[in-house]
């Protein structure tokens, strides 16, 4: 765990100094900056880490979030805290957290996706037509704004804003959630990894598949959608202090009356 390659989101205020402080501080710890690296640092915000997955995540190369953004739950360590924890790294005083990746097939098509696989409605204001079955038996036909297929690792996003549980990240399972269904029977589902899902699009509206809110493509009315685990893993890089409950807590409120 000698070399590092540092992946920045240049679209965040004073980039290019946060990066060649970064590059000092890699060299200072004793780390080698390297095309060919042995994990990523990635400098952003979540979205700049899900990029990050997608590009890096198929190679098995462990990635590393340092926040410079807004709330980064993927990202939760701060960037002061950069030189005291590539010491721990250097020390192996840390941990390897694996997260669960979708992938979705569909018109010779692949998409993967380390939070979340969304079908939503092309047109905002109207709903699409979904009908979904799971390991070969038919769930059922629902007009929504869309569905959000997500990991546990998504459960704290899109999925959860719109009315879906929590999950712990090495939880082994896929959730199905609606957003804004039109109908109160239809609420969200907690399957096994090993699920098979297929989402057809029906004639009512026009969708898209969006995955982790950065790759979309439009889908035709017919379309079989298969979503499942896929044969890999996003390798994370943890420091030992990080726990989720806390980042829960800090992130996102959870809980709210601890001085009650």
């Amino acid at each position: 765990m000698k070399k590092i390659k540092i992946v920045v989101n240049h679209k965040k205020p004073n980039a290019r100094k946060i990066l060649q402080i970064a590059e000092k501080l890699v060299k200072e710890q004793g780390f080698v900056l390297s095309s060919n690296p042995d994990f990523i640092i990635v400098l952003g915000g979540d979205g700049t880490l899900l990029a990050a997955a997608e590009q890096f995540g198929r190679k098995r190369i462990p990635i590393f979030g340092v926040n410079i953004g807004g709330l980064g739950f993927l990202t939760n360590v701060p960037f002061n805290d950069l030189s005291p924890i590539l010491n721990e790294i250097k020390n192996k005083k840390f941990t390897f957290e694996e997260r669960m990746v979708l992938a979705a097939s569909f018109n010779g098509s692949h998409m993967y996706a380390l939070n979340d696989i969304t079908i939503l409605t092309r047109y905002p204001g109207r709903a699409v037509e979904f009908s979904a079955s799971i390991d070969n038996e038919y769930l059922c036909r629902f007009i929504a704004d869309g569905i959000i297929i997500a990991t546990p690792t998504g459960s704290t996003a899109y999925s959860l804003a719109t009315g879906g549980p929590i999950l712990l990240p090495n939880t082994e399972a896929i959730i199905l959630t609606p957003i804004a269904p039109h109908t109160l029977s239809v609420r969200p589902l907690v399957l096994p990894a090993r699920s098979k899902i297929v989402i057809t699009v029906g004639r009512k509206g026009k969708a898209l598949i969006v995955a982790d809110g950065q790759r979309s493509k439009l889908i035709q009315s017919g379309i079989r959608i298969q979503l499942k685990k896929a044969s890999y893993s996003v390798r994370l890089i943890k420091p030992r202090r990080t726990a989720f409950f806390a980042t829960l807590r800090e992130k996102l409120q959870w809980g709210g009356r601890e001085d009650a």
